[in-house]
């Protein structure tokens, strides 16, 4: 009898976690529906006013442009690296541009990336077009990678593993005015994370990613973009949701989806060239997913004073903020801060325990892209990041 009994409850709360995470899976949904419904509600606004406008009102390419910058450089998490980075736009007379990346590093990473969009992404920005193209490859081997586990409250260490990570992605969009986009996109992922020991107790064959790994995801996406340019804007906003699904008919191991809000704002401050930028971001991962595809704070992406998915969960909030501005001719700088934590579910929301860090970097403004070293400092020390773009 005790043993029914007992077997019955168990039955009840499996149950009840099975409609409560359905029910939290509904409630991401409705959120970002919401959201895009308020996005084409600005957007229809200005409808009226853009659509006699030309499809590249304010970036029309003319003539053959390229950028190359020979790349030598020091990453804090892959140390003292070499290699070059190229764009080309409009090689070919369809306002397009192609983007080349061939890099390695003292501590075991190879990153060879190369991208095709059609047209350019600085071209459509604040234009008008019927369907824009994008596809990219890119293959990243790191000999040093880290695993610090799940949960926002994890120890830091030191102990460090080979990991590679192959990546296809492909999206088309479609711009309804000069500021309101809308596209789908579907991503596959190959990666093996291996030669981990078992003694360090950290990661194991159990952990979700580790060994052999294939998964393929589906997205829909909206975005309401005021921003007056997209390699480096100093006034506008952008406001954007994405809804990604892995698709189970494709990939037999994983079932989840990923719920992603970001909100950026750029304004000119004080003197020209002068930029005050910040950025807020959302994100919530729904099922099963590798620890790869969790959300993460710590990196040269989220915070900059952190070891690169230094805290990895389901959900996350993420804060930052940048003061850009010129320093010599193309050569700029910024001071910046990031603050962020994770949780199991956003509904767990709270202002305790978030990483916070600061820092200072530089700015090399090229004609097609930007690159950026910044200096993040934090409890945990101080690291030292390397790339392209800036990081909102």
């Amino acid at each position: 009898m005790d043993f029914k009994i007992s077997r019955i409850v168990k039955t009840n709360i499996a149950n009840i976690r099975s409609s409560y995470a359905a029910l939290t899976c509904r409630l991401y949904y409705r959120v970002v529906i919401i959201g895009l419904a308020v996005i084409l509600l600005l957007a229809g606004q200005n409808r009226a006013s853009t659509l006699d406008q030309d499809s590249t009102q304010n970036n029309e390419i003319k003539n053959k442009s390229h950028s190359v910058l020979p790349i030598v450089m020091y990453d804090s998490d892959i140390g003292l690296g070499t290699g070059i980075k190229c764009v080309f736009k409009n090689y070919r007379g369809h306002k397009e541009s192609f983007d080349l990346l061939l890099f390695g590093s003292t501590r075991g990473e190879q990153n060879y990336a190369a991208g095709l969009s059609i047209p350019d992404f600085e071209c459509r920005q604040g234009g008008i077009y019927k369907i824009a193209f994008d596809f990219k490859l890119e293959y990243d081997k790191l000999l040093k990678s880290n695993y610090f586990g799940i949960g926002n409250d994890t120890k830091n260490n030191d102990r460090q593993f080979p990991s590679e990570l192959f990546k296809a992605s492909m999206a088309i969009s479609h711009a309804i005015n000069s500021h309101l986009i809308i596209g789908a996109g579907a991503k596959f992922h190959h990666s093996s994370v291996y030669d981990y020991n078992l003694a360090w107790q950290t990661i194991s064959a159990a952990t979700p990613g580790a060994g052999q790994n294939d998964w393929t995801t589906i997205s829909l996406f909206g975005r309401y973009d005021t921003r007056n340019s997209y390699i480096n804007p100093d006034r506008g906003f952008k406001a954007e949701g994405t809804v990604e699904q892995a698709v189970k008919l494709i990939n037999r191991y994983w079932d989840f989806a990923k719920v992603r809000f970001e909100f950026s704002h750029y304004h000119k401050v004080l003197w020209p060239k002068h930029t005050l930028a910040y950025r807020l971001w959302l994100q919530q991962i729904i099922g099963d997913a590798p620890y790869q595809e969790l959300s993460k704070i710590g990196d040269g992406w989220t915070a900059r004073g952190y070891k690169a998915g230094r805290f990895l969960d389901k959900s996350m909030v993420l804060v930052s903020a940048e003061y850009r501005f010129p320093i010599y001719k193309n050569l700029g700088g910024v001071t910046f801060f990031d603050n962020g934590r994770v949780w199991p579910e956003l509904t767990g929301f709270n202002l305790k325990n978030w990483h916070f860090n600061w820092g200072i970097g530089l700015r090399l403004y090229l004609e097609n892209f930007v690159a950026r070293i910044d200096i993040g400092h934090s409890v945990e020390g101080t690291r030292i990041f390397f790339n392209f773009s800036h990081v909102f």
